[in-house]
């Protein structure tokens, strides 16, 4: 998730107003910034586990939180759940491990631009209209939430295009660990069928011992 991140951030901050909303937006895109800082130090290795893995978030989010509480200001334990939130917010739109560098699991929309944009926009309506909630009821207020809105959604507009243009993977959703594959051949099926094939996790009905015995002896009754 790109601009849902900062969608988040908004939200939350309903919640305690008295908490600048700079912090917030940093620990929602933290996880990120941290990895990004990580593979600028060593861009051969791949460290998502080491700031997207739900123990590396928690890590992160204790350490925001004990930091914002030395500043003795308000907020502190929101500022560790926006760090935790950011990866059920991943799991929207990429892949993202859980504990080990894998499985990873997610809705992988990266790779539908198109549903990421809808899903995303979404996002960041519902994150206005919350944050909209604990400001003063004035006109010009709100048309500030309405442009700041509209900027997220054109944001987001631009990282979705680009996807487009940089796709090079299929979509490859994935909710199962690794060790739960379905029995089913692996779909290369577009539309409906595929969608159904890709998230099947049950395996094949068991044939009875009795439709066995008659798919062997038709005269059977």
């Amino acid at each position: 998730m790109y601009a849902g991140h900062a969608a988040v951030a908004l939200a939350l901050r309903w919640r305690e107003p008295r908490l600048p909303i700079v912090p917030l937006v940093i620990a929602c895109y933290g996880p990120d910034w941290v990895e990004a800082v990580l593979n600028a130090a060593d861009p051969h290795r791949g460290l998502v586990t080491y700031t997207h893995a739900i123990p590396s978030l928690l890590l992160g989010a204790g350490i925001v939180t004990a930091l914002w509480k030395l500043t003795r200001r308000p907020g502190a334990s929101l500022l560790g759940v926006a760090w935790l939130l950011h990866w059920p917010a991943d799991l929207l739109t990429g892949r993202k491990p859980v504990i080990f560098p894998t499985p990873l699991i997610g809705f992988d929309l990266y790779n539908l631009p198109l549903a990421d944009f809808a899903i995303e926009s979404i996002v960041i309506a519902i994150g206005c209209a919350i944050y909209a909630r604990g400001v003063p009821r004035r006109a010009e207020l709100r048309r500030v939430i309405v442009i700041l809105g509209a900027a997220l959604i054109a944001l987001q507009a631009a990282v979705d295009v680009a996807l487009v243009v940089m796709r090079n993977t299929e979509w490859e959703p994935s909710l199962a660990l690794a060790a739960r594959q379905s029995h089913l051949p692996r779909a290369r099926d577009h539309g409906w069928a595929g969608l159904r094939m890709r998230f099947a996790l049950l395996p094949p009905r068991t044939i009875d011992a009795r439709t066995r015995w008659q798919l062997t002896d038709p005269g059977a009754s």
